[in-house]
This record gives structure tokens, sequence and C-alpha cells, in this order.
């Protein structure tokens, strides 16, 4: 079978640089200066609060925090960050993601909690998928492909993506698995109709979707961590085999009804939540938590496959996936800067590595 993963550099090659990651900072920057966003979605507070985290950017690269990367993966994250910038990096060459990592630290050492943390991390992550998505601009990119790139997506069997717009699928016509969300699949906490809101605590009415601004919203991941992306994909294919093997046992195994029975009162929450999906699980077999992330699929997939647009830099956890797929031998990547190759290589080990460079590949697409 033929597998390919596409990235931000094709959103970056048909639509410009308003998809740098420069570009991203600096539209997010300009939306709270300019007041063009909605204060029920994220407040101007953030762009200080972003500014407090560049701030503190050389105390992390003289180890300040390193205390504070409790995680391994936030440590090996912690060192990358160290060798990508300097204490003269601007604010726009800071990697939005990275910005996520420079708030968890800041969190940790300054002591801050709940609800203060998770407003400073979801705020940000609003302000960012706001950018990204530039007025809805991103989702007509494709009307910029030329026919010899659409007819070259339809040759694989598989098409996977890390960016959340609706281009590929515009473009083709087929089914696109998206590895990190997309702007047009509501989170199950914003929709109403999912499993997460059919429990009484209901998170939809607390924090309910504002209308034009659905994609921040979205199943959109962000984080500087691999692992968390990974994570998030695999939450949902846990709580579904979590919540069935508890709705059998409270069928099968009437010894442990009266324990379950209790969690229905219980001063935790989270019990209470269990008991009543358990209820309604029972109620209902076919009710599921929804399954929006397809990382868990390049753990199966076989064949070769293509990576076009993809970093080696960033999204470490997909090579990871790919090289502990033993039904994968050739890993055909399309550089930008020869660089990246050998960074490629050293994350891939021993899978067949076929390195081409992405520019002779457009040269020769627009000829098509």
């Amino acid at each position: 079978m033929k597998n390919i993963i596409l990235g931000n550099g094709i959103n970056i090659q048909f639509g410009g640089l308003d998809y740098t990651n420069r570009s991203i900072i600096e539209r997010a920057l300009s939306k709270l200066d300019l007041k063009d966003f909605n204060p029920d979605v994220y407040t101007k507070d953030v762009g200080d609060w972003i500014n407090s985290l560049y701030q503190i950017l050389p105390e992390i690269l003289h180890g300040n925090y390193d205390l504070y990367a409790v995680l391994s993966d936030e440590k090996e994250e912690l060192e990358k960050f160290k060798d990508r910038y300097t204490a003269s990096t601007a604010i726009n060459e800071i990697g939005f993601e990275d910005f996520f990592l420079m708030n968890e630290l800041f969190c940790r050492k300054y002591k801050i909690s709940n609800p203060e943390r998770f407003y400073a991390q979801e705020f940000i992550r609003r302000l960012f998928l706001d950018s990204i998505y530039n007025n809805g601009k991103i989702n007509v990119i494709h009307q910029k492909f030329p026919q010899g790139f659409k007819k070259f997506l339809n040759e694989f069997d598989i098409v996977f993506t890390t960016n959340y717009d609706r281009n590929i699928e515009h473009a083709t016509g087929r089914e696109v698995l998206y590895l990190h969300g997309a702007f047009h699949v509501i989170a199950a906490e914003y929709d109403p109709n999912s499993f997460r809101n059919q429990l009484s605590d209901r998170p939809v009415e607390k924090t309910p979707v504002v209308k034009g601004y659905e994609h921040v919203f979205s199943t959109a991941l962000t984080g500087s961590s691999g692992v968390f992306k990974k994570f998030s994909s695999d939450s949902q294919e846990n709580a579904n085999s979590g919540i069935t093997k508890f709705a059998e046992g409270y069928l099968n195994r009437p010894d442990l009804r009266p324990q379950i029975d209790e969690w229905k009162d219980s001063e935790n929450a989270t019990l209470r939540n269990l008991y009543e999906g358990i209820k309604l699980k029972i109620s209902n077999p076919n009710l599921k938590f929804s399954i929006d992330y397809a990382l868990n699929k390049l753990e199966s997939i076989v064949g070769d496959v293509i990576i076009m647009g993809l970093s080696p830099y960033n999204d470490t956890h997909i090579f990871s996936i790919l090289l502990e797929n033993k039904q994968v031998q050739t890993i055909e990547y399309y550089y930008f800067e020869k660089t990246e190759v050998d960074e490629i290589a050293s994350r891939l080990e021993d899978k067949l590595l076929d390195a081409r460079n992405v520019t002779e590949f457009w040269e020769a697409i627009a000829k098509t």
C-alpha cells in the first residue's frame, strides 16, 4: 500500500508566507492590538501573558527552569528548545507551540494553579488557532493546487495530514485522516450530542461554542510535546475500552454492583461521572466517545510512506510511531533543506530512507 503524510509545508507552498510560524505569531498579536476578536473566545490579556512568557526566554536558556520540566518528554523538549533559540531570538521566531512548554514551566515555578493555569493555556491555544485559521482563508488554499498535485495525491491508498484545514479533502474529494484534529470537527466537550455531554454536568452549558469561532472549539491539537498529542489521540479509545469493561462488569459481576452504585453520590465528581457513564453505556451499548484523531492508525499501516511538508524538528512522535511500525520499511522524505536529511535518518534508524528535494518536486509538478 502507498501512504502519504502531509504537513504545513503544503500550505506554505500554495498559501505563501501567511502560514509560516512568523506570520501566525504576528497575526495573533495584531488581532489583539486591533481588537479583532470576540472577548467571549479569548481576551486581550492573553497578549500580555504571551509577552510575559517571552520575557523568561533568557532564564530558560540559562537553565533556570530545568527543575520544572518533570516529565521525560518535557525534559527532552526543553533541551531541544534551548538548542533552537538564543537570548536574542525575536518573539515571532518562537515556535507557537513552544509557548505551551514555556507556559507549563512558568506556572509550575510560580505555583499558578487551576483555573488560572487552565485558562492561560486555553486562551493561548484559541488565539493561535484563530490566527492559523486566518478568517477562513486557510480553507481555500486548495484553489491554487495544480492538477498535477491533485493527481499525485490520488495515487495514494491512505492520506494523512497534520494540518487542521480541509484543503486536501476539497482538492481530491476523498477521505483524509487528521493526525492532529480538524477545524471542522467540534471537540467532544463542546458538542451537545457527544457522550461527554450526555452526563448531567454537561460542560457545553458552561462553555458554549461561539458562532463564527467554531474552529477554536474544534479537535485541533496544540502542544509542544508529541507525547501529549499521542496521549490525546489515545484517550478516546482508552475511554471507550474502559467504559465498556465497567458496563460489562456491572452486568456480569453482581458482586461489583454495590461498589459502583456508591459512586452515584460520591463527593468525587470523576466517580459520579463514571457512574453515570456506566449506566448510559448499559442503556445504550452503541454510545461511544468519539475518536477524532488518526495517530493510532499510523501504528498499523502497511507498505511505503511518503512524508511531505513536515519538519523533522517538530512532531517527533510521528517518526517514533513509524519507527516502531515493522510493516513500514521504506520512507520517502521530501526535504526543503539538505540538513533535514541527517535529522530524519537519525530518527528512523533501520528504515530505508529515500530523501528527495521538495523544490525539485514542485518544479516538476508545475510542468504537468
